[in-house]
């Protein structure tokens, strides 16, 4: 028996510590990045806002992780994402002759490359595509295929929205109306998700995925998910509970309520809200918590490292912290 630590980190702008001539403050918080990945200390990283391109990627882990974590790259260079903020998998060196990327052409032909949407009592489709497309590391090990889908889904953020919302009348409409776009355009990216997740448990009746990223939140969740929506994004993730062989578990399900959070967020919305909120997941399907994979996942094997992020945090200026989403952690166990 064995374990592999899987950490997914939204590291905030990861591409600002990559460019020539950084501040002071940048040097410190570059400086604080690289203590916090080594101290975290995980098997596999899943970077939520690293670097555009493979060079830059590249200079993460050679100038500043010193070679101990690697990219894994796309096998025909094409990542499908737009933008400057990307997802990256880093694996230790000894997992990179079992890791591949799944190539994006493959998720587009089992799902598709482009959906429709229709706004609430609209009958004009809008076309929909993932901003930042997921990339999905597969690792194989002794004939075990394991999926990590890596997941930014688009943000909920609307130009100006605390001061539309803080005026209101037709102001705080012109706010609800594009925070409501951005929110079904947003569910949409979870379900083209699932329908990938589907489409592999009609390959094979018992697939090991995990799902991890960050599921991105915004001002006014309960506001919008309560008055319009009656959803809730993580659902369109998990899939339906009456079949419940492909219902995706959750990494932190049993971690203590008090510590389940990821964010610190300030609603104007709703500022009576809880400001601690979870916008950074790992989840995973059945087959990795009933005993019929070689790999599982244990009670108590996951967490938000508090702990590690804090302690390196804690005597840093704002501008030098090492990002406003803390990682989330589980430990695998594997035979």
């Amino acid at each position: 028996m064995g374990t592999l630590k899987l950490t997914s980190w939204n590291v905030a702008h990861l591409d600002r510590l990559v460019q020539p001539g950084l501040s002071a403050n940048n040097l410190r918080r570059r400086d604080a990045v690289v203590r916090e990945i080594r101290d975290l200390n995980p098997d596999i990283l899943c970077v939520l806002e690293g670097p555009k391109g493979e060079e830059a990627i590249d200079q993460v882990c050679q100038n500043l992780l010193s070679g101990e974590w690697v990219a894994v790259k796309a096998a025909d260079g094409q990542y499908a994402t737009k933008g400057t903020q990307w997802i990256w998998f880093l694996v230790r060196q000894n997992l990179l002759p079992s890791a591949s990327l799944l190539p994006a052409a493959t998720w587009d032909a089992l799902t598709r490359p482009r959906w429709p949407v229709f706004p609430w009592g609209q009958f004009v489709e809008q076309n929909h595509s993932h901003y930042r497309h997921p990339q999905v590391l597969t690792l194989t090990i002794d004939g075990f295929r394991v999926e990590f889908i890596g997941l930014h889904l688009k943000s909920k953020f609307v130009n100006q929205g605390a001061s539309l919302w803080a005026r209101g009348g037709a102001d705080r409409e012109t706010f609800i109306r594009e925070a409501l776009s951005a929110r079904m355009k947003l569910a949409t990216e979870a379900a083209n998700v699932r329908e990938y997740i589907e489409a592999r448990f009609e390959q094979t009746p018992n697939p090991a995925i995990f799902v991890l990223g960050d599921l991105n939140d915004g001002p006014g969740k309960e506001f919008f998910e309560e008055r319009y929506l009656f959803f809730d994004l993580v659902a369109n993730l998990q899939g339906d509970v009456f079949f419940a062989s492909r219902f995706l578990n959750h990494a932190l399900f049993d971690f203590p309520d008090h510590l389940r959070w990821s964010v610190y967020f300030q609603d104007f919305v709703e500022p009576n809200r809880n400001p601690r909120i979870l916008l950074d997941h790992i989840l995973f399907t059945q087959g990795l918590v009933d005993g019929s994979l070689p790999w599982q996942v244990n009670a108590g094997a996951g967490k938000v490292e508090h702990e590690v992020h804090d302690l390196i945090n804690a005597t840093l200026p704002a501008s030098a912290k090492t990002s406003d989403h803390k990682p989330v952690s589980v430990m695998l166990t594997t035979t």
